[in-house]
Formats: C-alpha cells, sequence, structure tokens
C-alpha cells in the first residue's frame, strides 16, 4: 500500500511539474493561480483535478474573449462600410438603384414618345408608315428584352463591372 507522501504526489503538481505538462513556464503556471483558475492545495501544490479543470478554463476564456473580440471586429467592419457608402452615395459616386432605375424609366419613356411620331411626320403613304412603324416597334421590343436582362442583372449584383465604359 502507498503511503501518504506517494499518495499526495500522484493528487498534486509542483509549479514545475504543471508547467512542464502544459509547455509553458512557471510563470504561466503563477499566473493562472493568482487569476483564480487553479486553487493552491499547499505552498508550491496544486491538485491535479484543480490544474486540469483551471487549465481548460482559461482556454475556454480565452477563446471567449477571442471569439468577442472577433464579433465587434465585425460590426465595427460594417459600420466603416456603411460610412463608406454613404460618403460615395454623397459625392454622387453612388446611387441608389431604385434611382438609376427611376432615371432609365424617365429616359425611354422620352425616346420611346419620340419615336412614335416619326412615322407620321416621315410619310404619308399607309403602307411606308406601317412598314417604319414596325419597324420601330421591333427596335423597341428588342431594347425592352435587353432592359429586362440587365434589369434582372442588377437586381442580382451579376453585372457585368468589366464593360468598358462609354467614350
Amino acid at each position: 500500500m502507498a503511503d501518504d507522501g506517494e499518495k499526495q504526489s500522484i493528487n498534486t503538481l509542483s509549479v514545475g511539474q504543471i508547467a512542464q505538462f502544459c509547455d509553458r513556464s512557471t510563470q504561466w503556471v503563477q499566473q493562472l493561480a493568482k487569476d483564480g483558475f487553479i486553487a493552491k492545495e499547499a505552498h508550491g501544490r496544486y491538485k491535479l483535478v484543480s490544474v486540469v479543470r483551471g487549465v481548460i478554463a482559461y482556454y475556454e476564456d480565452l477563446q471567449a474573449k477571442s471569439n468577442k473580440a472577433a464579433a465587434a471586429n465585425r460590426a465595427t467592419d460594417a459600420r466603416t462600410r456603411e460610412i463608406e457608402l454613404r460618403i460615395k452615395e454623397r459625392s454622387r459616386v453612388l446611387i441608389a438603384v431604385e434611382d438609376a432605375r427611376a432615371v432609365v424609366g424617365e429616359m425611354a419613356a422620352a425616346v420611346r414618345s419620340e419615336f412614335q411620331g416619326i412615322a407620321a411626320r416621315y410619310t404619308r403613304d399607309m403602307q411606308e408608315r406601317r412598314r417604319l412603324e414596325q419597324e420601330i416597334d421591333g427596335a423597341f421590343e428588342r431594347l425592352s428584352r435587353r432592359t429586362t436582362e440587365a434589369d434582372r442583372a442588377l437586381a442580382t449584383g451579376q453585372i457585368d463591372m468589366e464593360a468598358e465604359p462609354e467614350a
């Protein structure tokens, strides 16, 4: 049967033993004890159970702090992005999609209105007029399809930003 001294050495560890097992310095172990993660059994001696629980608690605490810091960084990044967008909007570099659609819609209506009267102004010959109206209507139908595709791309964010700007 083991004597009490041997039993105590199995259940308790010295600062040096804990540092060696954890691959840390003795100062690190003493800081854990000072911070309340592990409880002292006697002078320079710590219960094995307390050490294991304390080291686990210490790393869980570090992880929780890390998660909080990451969340704070994400919130800060989001606020920064929002501020950048507001600055771009105020400097007229960035406009709302709804505003762009409204302007394009108004311009399309004005163009269509102007083109509707061309056939009548161009000729009194009804056959020629109908032929010209069909050409104009065909052009507007093609433009309408392209506009619908562009609107869909704009709504999904899949618009081709690589397109060359007009000269």
